[in-house]
C-alpha cells in the first residue's frame, strides 16, 4: 500500500511502531500476544514478531541511524549511535530544522535573553568551529578570508565571526535583527618582493553585513584593478601589539577558507549541542545494575523544545566502559564531523546544507561533571572543578575529629554540674578544642572566598606531568601526592598509570633496565604518552569552565532537602501534623502546582524527589513559621527569595540580574551561616557562588538544568529489562536507534 510506505500496509506500520516506543516497550512475547489478539479479530495478514524484527532491520539499514561497535581504550567493548546520522535527522525534521539558531546572537540592554545563543560563551566560541559564512548581494562570505568593505575607501579586512545583534526599536517596539562581523585588521604591504597583507589579531572591529562588498573570489580577481595588495597573500599574522609576526595558519591563503570547497555554493552552519552524562540502574528492582549513558540535545533550538523528550538523544550506555572510555569513541566522531562537515537536508529552505557540530557544555551532576573534568572530586583537598579554592588539610581534619572525640568523652564523665564538667577538661585540649573551631571557621570562611579559576591548557599541563612522574621508576606515590596537590585526578590516564604500577611490581633488575621496561608499555598506549581524558580533545570546550552548576542537584536536592529534613528531624510529633496540616490546606493554584499532600511530604522526607522540592522551596516561608528558629527561618526565607531568581527564564538586564543573583547568594550564605556554619562542610554551599558566572556564560540556569536528561533514564532502564543481558550496550544503542527512526518518519522527517 504506497499510503503507508515505508511500511508495506497499515497494520505493520502500527505494529513496527509498538515495538519501538521508547516510553512504552513491549517484549516479543507480548508482541506475540498483540498479534494474536489481532488474529482473533479478524485482522488479516498479522505479521509474526520475528518478521518485524526483519523488516525493522531493513527499514534501520535504509532509513536510520547507525549503531557503531568499538573496542575502547581500556579495553571494553561498548556501542555508539552515530551523532553524524542524529544531526543529519534533525535537520530534516519539520518540527526541528526552522527554529535551529546557527548564529551568536548580542543583546542590547533594552531587549530580553533566554537562549544560549545570547550569552558569552556562544558569542565568543572558538571562530573555527561557528557559522564560517553567510550569503550577502549573491555571495557568500567566509571567515578568514580577505574581504573589501567600503568600496569608496578600498579598505580591506578579515572577518572572523559572524553574529547578529538585536536591538528595540524604540517607537514600535519591534526587535530589530542585524548581522555583523567581527574583523581583524589587515595591513598591505610588500615582504620579499611579493605583495600580500598582514593580518592584526589584536586591531578588531565590527563590520554591518550590509558594508561588504567583495568577497574573496571576486576580490582575488578585482584586486590590481582597485590597486589593491593581492589578497591570496597572507605574510603573516601579529597577535599582539608589539610582537612579532608568526605564519598564518587558519587557511591556505591561495584557495581561502576549506569548508569554500567544500561546501560549493550551498550553505555552511553549525550547530550547538548540551552533552550528559549520568549513571543509572538497569534494573526494574533495588539492586544496583550500573550503565553510565552519554546523552545529548540541541542548545540551538528554544529552551521550551530542548526541554521536552522529544529533543533528548541517546548517543551511547555501558555497564562495563566507565564514561570517559565510551567518550573516546564520541569525540572521535566528532572531530570527524568537524573536519569533514555533515551533510544534511534543511526541511525549511529546502536545500542541502553543511554542518558543523560543536559542544557548548557538558552536563551531569556534580560527581560526574567532576570525572568530566578530570577533578579528584568533592571529597578532595581541591574540591572545586571550576576553581582553586582549598578546603581543610586531611592533618586538620584528624585533629578536629580527635578533639571532638576527647570533648565527647570528657562531657560523658561524672560530675556535678556541667561547669564543673568543663572544666575538668585539661587546659590543653580546650586550647585545641579553640584552634579547632577556629580552623573550622577559617575553613568555611576559604570555602565561600573567592578563587583563580581553573583554565583548560594549566590542567592539561598538570596530567602530563602526573602521567610522566607515575611513569618513572619510584615515583608512583609521589605521582598520588601531586594529584591531591592539582586536584585533578583523570580516570581515563588512572587505567594506564596502575598499568604501569603493574608491570614496575613485577619487574627485577637494575633502576636503568626498569625504566626501559616502562618505556616500552608506555610506547603500547593507545596515544603514546598522551594518555589523558578524551574530554579535552574537544575543540572550544574547557572542561573546568564549561561544567555550569547544575541547579538540580545542587539547590533542589540540595540546599532545599538538606534544610528540608533538618528540620523534620527537630520537629515534635504534634508540630510535624501542623506542618502537614498547613501544606494540605495551603492555597498552590498560583503557583502551578497540584494541591500538597502534606502527611506525605512530612513522613516522607527522605524519599522525595526533586518535584517535591520545587515545592516545597515555594511553600516553606508559608508553613514553617513559628516551627523553627529565627536563624533557621531566616535562612529559608533567603533561600526561598534565591531561588526565582535561580529560575528566571528570561533576562531583561543581564548586569543587574547578576548582581542581584550574587547578592541574593550572599545574602542566603550569611543567613545559613547565622544558623550555623556547619552547613558549609558541604561543597555545594561553595559551587553555588559559581553560578552568576555560569548564567552570564551560558545563559538562565534552567536552559542547562537536567530534568530531561533524568527522566530518560527511565527509557534506557526499560531497553535494559527488554535486552538479552548479553550485550546490553549494544541490545540499548540498537533499540533507542530504531526509536529515533520511528520518531523521524512519524515527524515527517525527509530522508
Amino acid at each position: 500500500d504506497p499510503d503507508w510506505f515505508p511500511w508495506p500496509d497499515r497494520v505493520t506500520c502500527i505494529l513496527d511502531i509498538l515495538m519501538n516506543l521508547p516510553r512504552s516497550l513491549f517484549s516479543d512475547s507480548q508482541m506475540d500476544s498483540i498479534a494474536w489478539a489481532l488474529t482473533m479479530n479478524g485482522v488479516d495478514e498479522v505479521p509474526s514478531v520475528s518478521w518485524l524484527k526483519d523488516l525493522s532491520h531493513g527499514l534501520q539499514e535504509a532509513f536510520g541511524i547507525r549503531t557503531i561497535r568499538y573496542k575502547g581504550a581500556l579495553g571494553n567493548v561498548y556501542y555508539a549511535n552515530s551523532l553524524e546520522d542524529q544531526i543529519a535527522q534533525e535537520w530534516a525534521n519539520p518540527y526541528i530544522s526552522e527554529h535551529i539558531e546557527t548564529l551568536p546572537h548580542e543583546c542590547t540592554n533594552n531587549t530580553a535573553s533566554s537562549e544560549a545563543w545570547q550569552f558569552h560563551n556562544w558569542r565568543h566560541f572558538d571562530p573555527e568551529l561557528l557559522t564560517p559564512m553567510i550569503h550577502h548581494g549573491g555571495q557568500a562570505f567566509y571567515v578568514f578570508e580577505p574581504t573589501l568593505i567600503n568600496n569608496a575607501d578600498k579598505r580591506v579586512c578579515m572577518p572572523y565571526r559572524w553574529f547578529v545583534r538585536e536591538s528595540r526599536e524604540p517607537t514600535t517596539g519591534r526587535v530589530i535583527r542585524k548581522v555583523f562581523a567581527d574583523a581583524w585588521r589587515l595591513e598591505a604591504g610588500v615582504v620579499d618582493e611579493v605583495s600580500g597583507y598582514t593580518v592584526h589579531e589584536y586591531d578588531t572591529f565590527e563590520v554591518p553585513a550590509e558594508d561588504l562588498v567583495s568577497a574573496f573570489p571576486l576580490l582575488s580577481a578585482t584586486a590590481e584593478s582597485y590597486g589593491l595588495a593581492n589578497p591570496t597573500v597572507i605574510h603573516g599574522t601579529v597577535k599582539a601589539l608589539g610582537r612579532g609576526r608568526c605564519s598564518w595558519t587558519y587557511t591556505d591563503p591561495m584557495v581561502g577558507n576549506k569548508w569554500r570547497a567544500k561546501a560549493g555554493k550551498h550553505r555552511v552552519v553549525s550547530f550547538m549541542m548540551w552533552m550528559y552524562c549520568d549513571d543509572t540502574s538497569g534494573n526494574v528492582s533495588k539492586k544496583w545494575n550500573k550503565h553510565n549513558s552519554w546523552l545529548w540535545t540541541p542548545a540551538c533550538i528554544p529552551r521550551s523544545m530542548g526541554q521536552e523528550q522529544y529533543n533528548v538523544h541517546f548517543l551511547a550506555t555501558s555497564n562495563l566502559s566507565p564514561p570517559l572510555e565510551m567518550l573516546d569513541g564520541i569525540v572521535s566522531q566528532i572531530e570527524d564531523c568537524q573536519q569533514d562537515g555533515i551533510w544534511a537536508w534543511d526541511y525549511a529552505s529546502n536545500e542541502p546544507v553543511l554542518v558543523i557540530p560543536a559542544v557548548l557544555a557538558l552536563l551531569g551532576d556534580n560527581p560526574m561533571q567532576s570525572e568530566m573534568a578530570c577533578h579528584i572530586g568533592l571529597a578532595g583537598k581541591f574540591f572545586c572543578r571550576n576553581c582553586w579554592v582549598k578546603g581543610r588539610d586531611a592533618k586538620a581534619d584528624k585533629l578536629a575529629k580527635d578533639v571532638s572525640a576527647r570533648m565527647r568523652s570528657a562531657s560523658m564523665a561524672p560530675s556535678d554540674s556541667d561547669h564543673e564538667s568543663i572544666a575538668s577538661t585539661p587546659a590543653s585540649e580546650r586550647s585545641l578544642a579553640g584552634s579547632s573551631q577556629t580552623s573550622n571557621s577559617s575553613s568555611s570562611s576559604a570555602r565561600l572566598s573567592d578563587s583563580t579559576m581553573r583554565s583548560k591548557d594549566d590542567s592539561m599541563a598538570k596530567l602530563k606531568s602526573i602521567f610522566t612522574t607515575a611513569s618513572t621508576v619510584g615515583k608512583k606515590t609521589e605521582a598520588g601526592r601531586m594529584q591531591t596537590q592539582y586536584g585533578l585526578k583523570d580516570t581515563f590516564q588512572t587505567h594506564f598509570i596502575e598499568r604501569v604500577a603493574d608491570l614496575t611490581r613485577k619487574l627485577r633488575g637494575d633502576k636503568v633496565t626498569k625504566q626501559r621496561a616502562i618505556d616500552s608499555l608506555v610506547a603500547t598506549f593507545p596515544n603514546g604518552h598522551d594518555t589523558m581524558s578524551p574530554v579535552w580533545r574537544i575543540k572550544g570546550l574547557d572542561p573546568n569552565r564549561d561544567t555550569p552548576v547544575e541547579i538540580l542537584h545542587v539547590i533542589l536536592l540540595g540546599f532545599v532537602k538538606y534544610f528540608w529534613r533538618d528540620v523534620i528531624n527537630r520537629l515534635t510529633a504534634e508540630q510535624k501534623i501542623t506542618l502537614a496540616d498547613r501544606l494540605s490546606s495551603l492555597d498552590v493554584s498560583g503557583l502551578d502546582l497540584p494541591p500538597l499532600v502534606g502527611q506525605r511530604l512530612v513522613q516522607f522526607a527522605g524519599s522525595l524527589t526533586g518535584r517535591d522540592f520545587r515545592a516545597i522551596s515555594q511553600a516553606g516561608p508559608f508553613v514553617l513559621h513559628d516551627l523553627v528558629p529565627s536563624e533557621c527561618y531566616d535562612a529559608w526565607k533567603a533561600l526561598c527569595r534565591m531561588i526565582p531568581l535561580i529560575w528566571q527564564p528570561e533576562i531583561h538586564d543581564l548586569r543587574q540580574h547578576i548582581e542581584d543573583m550574587k547578592l541574593a547568594i550572599d545574602h542566603f550564605l550569611e543567613c545559613t551561616a547565622a544558623w550555623t556554619p556547619r552547613w558549609f562542610n558541604k561543597p555545594k554551599f561553595h559551587l553555588i557562588r559559581h553560578l552568576p558566572y555560569h548564567v552570564e556564560r551560558f545563559g538562565p540556569a534552567i536552559l542547562y538544568a537536567t530534568e530531561a536528561f533524568e527522566s530518560f533514564n527511565a527509557v534506557i532502564r526499560a531497553h535494559s529489562v527488554h535486552s538479552n543481558r548479553l550485550a546490553p550496550s549494544r541490545d540499548i544503542a540498537v533499540g533507542l536507534a530504531a526509536a529515533d527512526r520511528v520518531r523521524h518518519m512519524l515527524s515527517g522527517g525527509l530522508f
